[in-house]
């Protein structure tokens, strides 16, 4: 056993200097070949991406470093940002697009070009800049967006470089307006250069330089990949939609947007999972890599949200999630990534291609609306929670009649005149909802065994109820068990004729509450009359304690 346990912690140890030995090697080799530099070109709004925080650190770590780990913000990579105009006349309406250039608002063209000579200049310095002996550094070329247009334009001059030169270079585009089979550029090369605007559509990228280059964009980012059917309107809504809540979102949060997440929510582990994924890469014929990361919502509903005050926003999701999966069946029928991603590919007039699988397109629908039903359903909830009010409403009081409150209500009849309990009655501000338990019991057995008053719950009235006093005559006869039990009627109004629930050991008596007619004995009568009522209402009385 112990000659086991130290074979195991040989081998561990073993490991443990290969995997430091290895980390140390890599390490040297980067010092012996000199750090590698990233020549990183910002987006329009971002002239000077050295001053923004996180901004030339996102674009290494989550966009580079999966293609060339010579190249992280931690590992000793010289992150350099291209300034250019990043200006986009006369797009006023975006912050930032349109900054004051020394000919005011820097159109495109004057911006792209800008952006290419300054590009081209640190490009060249850094390659005139001697090797070690053991080998020259990488160099990679980035883009994002209109920074994309510089280095694709850039790509173009560097035809005189050795191929020593060029095998130093590499190429790392997001959200590129020139990319081939998508972007906004390339989708209306088909028209001229604009003189007013100085914006010309195209070139796209060119894809044979000799240098590798690999292109990831976010599914449905209208700059990198611009829908291709335009009369599909459920697809050209979504892209619009996704130019506000996509585009901009590649390397947030940084100083432009501190709290702006990643597109579509994507963590960076998530992030990194979805770039590194085979199956979201396309390849051209020149072996250069197209990343496609998938929408893990729709940009459409995204935006629709963004525009509901929070407060709605329960009442409004289970609608956009009831037409959401239908919507992004019929949205895509508005794109076409089956040909080679390197080969330019204009916009079509045609809402879809008409040449599909179209029985599959229905059966999608037909899963769509089903989802859809899930999701309304299952969003239920916060309308429910949205429509339970903040203060609980009062409960309604019932008030439960036994026999023994019953007893109670008789002799309060009894001893309170008809007059004050027609005022009582008036005051009462709003009627108790009553619940009659008729029970027959025998009343020598309620006498004898009520020890426990019931708990009664009576509506609050505006003005203080009389308070009654009732003298128990300790002469009342003994009750006969052998007396008959009276059937009690509690159902009768406090006016109405009755029988006693309580009556005494002499047997039924007419009711103290009846009416002006019935059997009573008169309030106002004699003192030996009052004697005798209250004598005769002491098994009521016990019944009631």
């Amino acid at each position: 056993m112990r000659k086991t346990a130290r074979t195991l912690v040989l081998g561990f140890l073993a490991l443990l200097t290969s995997a430091f030995l290895g980390v140390a090697s890599a390490f040297m080799s980067a010092l012996a070949l000199g750090a590698a530099t990233a020549l990183i070109v910002p987006g329009t709004g971002t002239p000077n991406a050295n001053i923004v925080t996180n901004y030339l650190q996102h674009a290494a770590d989550r966009y580079i470093a999966p293609f060339d780990p010579s190249c992280t913000s931690t590992n000793g990579c010289n992150l350099q940002g291209i300034n250019y105009p990043a200006s986009f006349f006369p797009l006023v309406i975006f912050p930032g697009w349109c900054r004051s250039g020394p000919g005011g608002c820097d159109t495109w063209n004057d911006s792209v070009g800008t952006g290419v000579a300054n590009l081209d200049t640190a490009l060249r310095a850094q390659l005139a800049q001697p090797c070690p002996t053991t080998g020259c550094a990488p160099i990679i070329l980035f883009g994002y967006s209109q920074g994309g247009a510089v280095v694709s334009d850039e790509l173009r001059n560097i035809g005189d470089l050795t191929p020593a030169q060029k095998s130093r270079l590499s190429v790392v585009m997001i959200g590129n307006a020139y990319n081939p089979d998508g972007g906004i550029f390339t989708r209306l090369g088909f028209l001229p250069t604009i003189p007013f605007l100085n914006v010309t559509f195209g070139p796209p990228m060119p894809t044979d330089t000799g240098v590798p280059i690999t292109s990831i964009g976010f599914q449905y980012d209208p700059v990198m990949y611009a829908p291709k059917y335009w009369s599909n309107p459920f697809a050209m809504l979504n892209a619009l939609a996704a130019f506000e809540t996509v585009h901009g979102y590649y390397l947030t949060p940084n100083g432009n947007g501190p709290t702006d997440p990643i597109a579509y929510g994507y963590t960076e582990a998530q992030l990194e999972a979805a770039i590194t994924n085979p199956a979201n890469a396309r390849h051209d014929s020149s072996g250069n890599t197209y990343v496609m990361i998938p929408a893990l919502s729709l940009p459409i509903a995204d935006f629709v949200m963004s525009l509901v005050p929070t407060a709605l926003q329960p009442v409004v999701k289970p609608f956009v999630d009831l037409v959401s999966p239908a919507w992004k069946v019929l949205a895509d029928l508005g794109y076409d990534w089956s040909g080679n991603p390197g080969v330019p590919s204009t916009l079509s007039i045609l809402p879809f291609n008409p040449i599909q699988n179209w029985p599959a397109v229905g059966l999608n629908l037909v899963i769509a609306g089903i989802q859809g039903v899930q999701a309304f359903i299952g969003d239920l909830g916060g309308v429910t929670s949205l429509l339970t009010p903040a203060t609980p409403a009062p409960a309604t009081t019932t008030t439960v009649t036994t026999v023994s409150t019953l007893v109670a209500k008789t002799t309060l009849a009894a001893k309170t005149p008809l007059v004050a309990q027609t005022a009582l009655a008036a005051q009462t501000t709003a009627p108790a909802t009553t619940t009659t338990v008729s029970t027959l019991v025998p009343k020598t057995t309620l006498a004898v065994n009520a020890t426990t008053p019931a708990t009664v719950q009576v509506a609050e009235a505006t003005t203080p109820t009389p308070t009654l006093t009732v003298v128990k005559d300790t002469t009342a006869p003994t009750a006969d068990p052998t007396t008959k039990p009276a059937d009690t009627k509690p159902t009768g109004s406090a006016a109405g004729d009755k029988k006693d629930a309580s009556g005494g050991a002499a047997g039924d008596k007419k009711d103290a509450s009846g009416s002006a007619a019935g059997d009573k004995k008169d309030t106002s009568g004699t003192a030996a009359g009052d004697k005798k009522t209250d004598a005769d209402k002491t098994g009521a009385g016990k019944a009631a304690a």
